[in-house]
């Protein structure tokens, strides 16, 4: 990234910027030799300037001053962002208008989560308050989820992998409360023997093998949520 300022710099060299940007803008081959010429300075002077005002060399400074580019040097995007990128270039809507389905046919949810998953609970629990009568409750503790489950409960518990901790107890104890449950994962994951009635992969991209659960971000979640949000908000309307 690029952050321009000019702010800082002494009277001689904005007379000099501004000299030297009016050159580079007339004249496509001006070498820093030649430039440095023209503001009556050293090349060196030169040099100094253009870092001093954010940018890595001359010819970067010439690239963004003559229209060609916007002075951010291109760089390949994290791991991460490329996850990112290719869940929203393949993002089903269908996904949040199944959610929301099961969802309004409950009239207490009860949003569980582990560590950082919790935090998201949190956060969805309260944007879920802002629009829908639902008794919306957040937890961690398996054995206050225990006692709040009755028939008309839905349980989601939020994981990244669903591995950190084997959630099948909980959600069998629930379910002998008559409640129902769904598990809502951010990676792909075998669920071939959960017991949970709803099973939502969010995405089929996995992040950083050499990351703990607690260390995965948690973005996909919040993204999801809000289409979550915007669709019941739609709803209201």
């Amino acid at each position: 990234m690029l952050t321009l300022r000019t702010d800082h710099l002494t009277t001689l060299e904005k007379a000099t910027h501004d000299t030297l940007k009016q050159a580079v803008s007339e004249q496509e081959k001006l070498t820093i030799v030649h430039a440095a010429e023209q503001c009556g300075v050293s090349p060196s002077k030169i040099s100094k300037l253009v870092r001093k005002l954010g940018f890595t060399s001359f010819k970067q400074y010439k690239r963004y001053f003559s229209g060609l580019e916007d002075g951010t040097p291109a760089s390949p995007p994290s791991g991460e962002i490329r996850r990112l990128m290719q869940f929203l270039e393949h993002y089903d809507p269908a996904l949040a208008d199944d959610f929301v389905s099961v969802f309004l046919r409950f009239k207490k949810v009860i949003l569980f989560g582990l560590g950082p998953s919790y935090i998201c609970a949190e956060y969805f629990g309260y944007k879920l308050r802002t629009v829908t009568d639902r008794n919306v409750l957040v937890t961690q503790h398996e054995d206050y989820t225990e006692r709040l489950a009755d028939k008309d409960t839905l349980l989601i518990i939020f994981s990244v992998t669903g591995t950190f901790k084997s959630f099948e107890p909980l959600l069998g104890a629930v379910q002998k409360q008559g409640a129902q449950t769904m598990l809502v994962l951010e990676e792909p994951l075998n669920t071939r023997d959960s017991s949970a009635d709803y099973i939502f992969h969010l995405s089929p991209y996995k992040q950083e093998g050499d990351l703990l659960a607690f260390e995965k971000t948690r973005t996909i979640f919040f993204i999801f949520m809000e289409e979550i949000i915007t669709k019941l908000r739609q709803t209201l309307e």
